[in-house]
């Protein structure tokens, strides 16, 4: 245990030591001194923990001894015990004034001074663990930029802590510490604050605090009642809360925000529709870009084309309302005052809404902007032209909901066409009854993909079409397609698909699943065929997809050899496309083959060095647009990267002979052959087998020997 320093200081040998002698047996270690300017060299020198100091002293008396102890370092918290007469008061209130700790009056009683002395130093103790305590609570207040203030029921207000070492470090003027709240409050909040303050009530609330700087701060400020010794006073914590509120409004800019226009999201519409005034008329459009619809638009062009159109659109139905523009300032939907609202709510669609103060005048806005859309827009050197499309919902209106106004529109859209008149829908009851359609169709198709995995449905399956070798014309396999039997046709079922993203992945999911089952199933009957399987770039390059696709291809025992995986689309982001490259290395790593499907004029021959494929896949109707060159030049590609040639929908013999100079490795198309289902595939292949292969020793080549 550490020693515990007593300094004596007395110019009476006698007094010193007694004092020293009753101190050492309780275990204290004394130092002394005779006189003043002794007892500072002995401070300097051990740094007691407490003083025994004597007041009547020649030359240095006991008051200045004590004033420049605690003007010395580390003198400030050591304990000073003064030694004085027992009837001298004055000597005790001096003594007291140069900074004594405490008194002992002589003569000393000898056998309680080291009890004294103890008391002294615990109680030294706990005021510096207090000190440091205040001085700790001090820091994290100023760390977590908190700070206290009271109000007295006859309005005295006063902090408790610094509200500059908080708000405003770097404060020049130090009267603003004591400043009242009010004095610091914001302007435009300061009424509100006020009222809060005169109400003596608990509140919470965010106001600003304004400096004569100009700089602002953005607090957070709670209040209770509490019962004190002067009443009832009202206690109040105000934290800054600015960086706070900055990180909110970019988290608002990321999540209620369109990146590429900075107009709000489809997030930013629900959560609008579900604030504003249900008493107030509105009208929705949504129209459909269809920037889709022009081939071979890179990235770049086709966000200039949505920023030009996104800004037509707001120059048509602003008017003088300067807060709807593009890159507007992000702002709460609570905040959002303007009466018209422009929102990006999907990659190829906008949206207005706006209160209605003409009923029925949505179709002619909506005709304003068709006319501002189709118009050229000039874009890197090039004019270009879109075919939008425009659905219109107007609320109130016997067949919609304020909540829903958004999808309303969207559902009269989808019948809309891309030719005048017909590209404006206006939301009906029957266009109400067709949504309820769609919205039903997708309803059963989520089920059916739920009871999938158990029980087989005989409304959701698989149709397949052959695969021809040109040269022979054998099929050498076939190409997967999900379909949906029932009393709806082909275009209803693509529309609810194409108009559920979520619903969309989840059916590719299932057909790569059930395509592998029915594969290895004709390979366990001695017909293995080449099974084509179309999927999304995002199911690929998904987390665990290679590790999960082999262990699909383990469960149903097939060989990846006779899968072709076809990507039905590209991302245009490169970090993305760079994501998606990776993920095929892995998935070609099973020995899966790899095709990019629906080959046009947009994909350049950079993308196609930097993916690792296998085949090119091109539809018929594309080559009939874009003319033999365009396969001329996409075989050259193609052989030159060591890549397969693949044509569908092929649908006439006219449109087979004008492929043969080219000479495709594989065609398909209802020339060969309607769709069938799985268990009709042996009787689609087995007309077509030729002889004995000598080689295999079986009847025909397999698909594999076909396809090397």
């Amino acid at each position: 245990m550490s020693e515990t320093r007593i300094l004596v200081v007395d110019d009476d040998f006698a007094t010193r030591l007694l004092a020293s002698e009753a101190l050492l047996a309780d275990g204290f270690t004394p130092v002394e001194a005779a006189d003043g300017r002794e007892a500072i060299e002995q401070f300097d020198r051990t740094q007691p923990h407490a003083i025994l100091l004597d007041i009547q002293m020649p030359a240095l008396d006991g008051y200045e001894v004590c004033r420049r102890i605690r003007r010395r370092p580390g003198g400030a918290e050591v304990s000073i015990l003064v030694m004085t007469a027992s009837d001298d008061v004055d000597a005790v209130e001096r003594a007291f004034a140069a900074g004594a700790t405490d008194f002992l009056t002589k003569p000393l009683n000898l056998p309680l001074l080291a009890h004294r002395v103890r008391y002294m130093l615990r109680a030294a103790e706990a005021t510096a663990a207090a000190r440091e305590a205040a001085s700790r609570l001090a820091r994290v207040q100023r760390l977590a930029r908190l700070v206290h203030w009271q109000l007295t029921a006859d309005d005295q207000f006063t902090w408790s802590s610094d509200p500059l070492a908080v708000f405003w470090p770097d404060a020049p003027d130090a009267k603003l510490r004591d400043a009242h709240l009010l004095a610091l409050v914001h302007p435009d909040d300061r009424d509100r604050v006020a009222a809060a303050l005169a109400g003596h009530a608990a509140h919470e609330l965010d106001f600003r605090l304004q400096f004569p700087d100009g700089s602002e701060r953005i607090v957070h400020q709670d209040a209770e009642l509490e019962i004190t010794d002067r009443g009832v006073v009202l206690i109040g914590a105000a934290q800054d809360v600015t960086e706070v509120k900055l990180a909110e409004q970019q988290i608002a800019q990321l999540a209620f925000y369109d990146d590429l226009t900075g107009i709000p999201n489809r997030q930013f519409v629900g959560r609008y529709l579900r604030h504003v005034d249900p008493a107030v008329a509105r009208t929705a459009i949504v129209i459909d870009l269809g920037t889709g619809q022009l081939e071979g638009l890179s990235a770049t062009v086709r966000d200039q084309l949505i920023r030009t159109a996104a800004s037509r659109v707001i120059e048509r139905v602003r008017g003088a309302d300067l807060e709807v523009r593009l890159d507007q300032v992000p702002r709460a939907i609570e905040a959002y005052t303007s009466a018209v609202l422009v929102a990006r709510s999907a990659a190829d669609e906008l949206i207005v809404i706006a209160e209605d103060r003409e009923p029925g005048s949505a179709a002619q806005t909506a005709r304003r902007l068709a006319d501002a859309l189709t118009q050229r827009m000039p874009i890197a050197g090039h004019d270009f032209l879109l075919r939008p499309k425009f659905g219109v919902a107007e609320f109130p209106d016997p067949v919609t909901e304020l909540r829903r106004l958004d999808d309303h529109a969207r559902a009269a859209m989808a019948d809309a066409e891309r030719t005048p008149p017909r590209d404006i829908a206006v939301f009906t009851a029957s266009a109400r009854e067709r949504a309820a359609r769609r919205a039903d169709l997708a309803y059963q198709l989520a089920l059916a993909l739920d009871a999938a995995p158990h029980n087989p449905q005989p409304e959701l399956g698989l149709d397949y079409v052959a695969r021809v070798e040109p040269a022979s014309q054998r099929v050498i396999g076939v190409r997967a397609r999900p379909c949906w039997r029932g009393d709806h046709d082909a275009e209803t079922f693509a529309a609810v698909i194409a108009g559920d993203p979520a619903l969309r992945d989840r059916l590719a999911r299932w057909t790569l699943g059930q395509a592998c089952h029915d594969a290895a199933m004709w390979r366990a009957a001695g017909m293995p065929l080449l099974v084509a399987i179309e999927v999304l770039h995002s199911q690929l390059a998904a987390p665990g997809f290679v590790h999960a696709f082999r262990n699909l291809l383990a469960d149903v025992e097939l060989e990846p050899g006779l899968v072709d995986l076809e990507l039905v689309d590209l991302p245009t982001d490169r970090a993305e496309l760079a994501r998606l490259g990776r993920a095929l290395d892995g998935v070609r790593g099973l020995g899966v083959r790899l095709a990019l499907a629906k080959v046009n004029d947009d994909c350049s021959l950079a993308e196609l060095r930097r993916l690792p494929l296998d085949t090119l896949r091109v539809e018929r109707p594309t080559l009939d647009r874009l003319g033999g060159s365009f396969l001329a030049t996409l075989t050259t590609i193609a052989r030159a990267l060591h890549l397969r040639i693949a044509i569908s929908e092929i649908d006439a013999p006219a449109a087979f002979a004008a492929l043969d100079p080219h000479q495709p490795d594989e065609l398909a198309g209802a020339l060969f052959g309607a769709a069938v289902t799985a268990a009709a595939v042996p009787a689609l292949v087995r007309p077509l087998e030729p002889s004995r292969n000598e080689k295999t020793g079986h009847a025909g080549r397999s698909s594999v020997d076909m396809m090397r």
